[in-house]
């Protein structure tokens, strides 16, 4: 269930981001995948006063893939990311730079990349 916390971090964040562009229509989304409490919509709709805040709930999340593909910059290894492993957030991925997602670490081994090094877990013997 989404609370009013979530729609404060929202209306927050839209807020600041309001007065460092204030020649900007601001609209502030939330799409999430659990429903939204009735409060947390009453709060939404009263700060909506100030800056629209537009709740999208029970959004259905289509798949997609996860598995990230990017080549170092530093040695030009290929090194795949999983997601919860500690660069993941930090690796984006430049298509331009032959970079790519793909669903799985079979494809992602296949196209010659590596699981990064820097990674949370244990590593499973083969």
């Amino acid at each position: 269930m989404i609370n009013k916390k979530h729609i404060f971090q929202l209306f927050g964040t839209a807020f600041q981001y309001k007065l460092e562009n204030p020649k900007e229509k601001v609209i502030a989304a939330f799409y999430s995948t659990a429903p939204v409490s009735e409060l947390a919509r009453q709060f939404a709709k009263e700060l909506s006063k100030i800056i629209h805040i537009e709740i999208k709930d029970n959004f259905p999340l289509k798949k997609y893939p996860l598995v990230k593909c990017n080549v170092s910059r530093q040695t030009g290894e290929k090194i795949y990311h999983l997601p919860f492993d500690q660069q993941y957030d930090r690796t984006l991925i430049e298509e331009e730079r032959n970079e790519c997602y793909v669903w799985t670490v079979s494809e992602a081994e296949k196209l010659g990349y590596r699981r990064a090094f820097r990674w949370l877990g244990e590593t499973k013997e083969k």
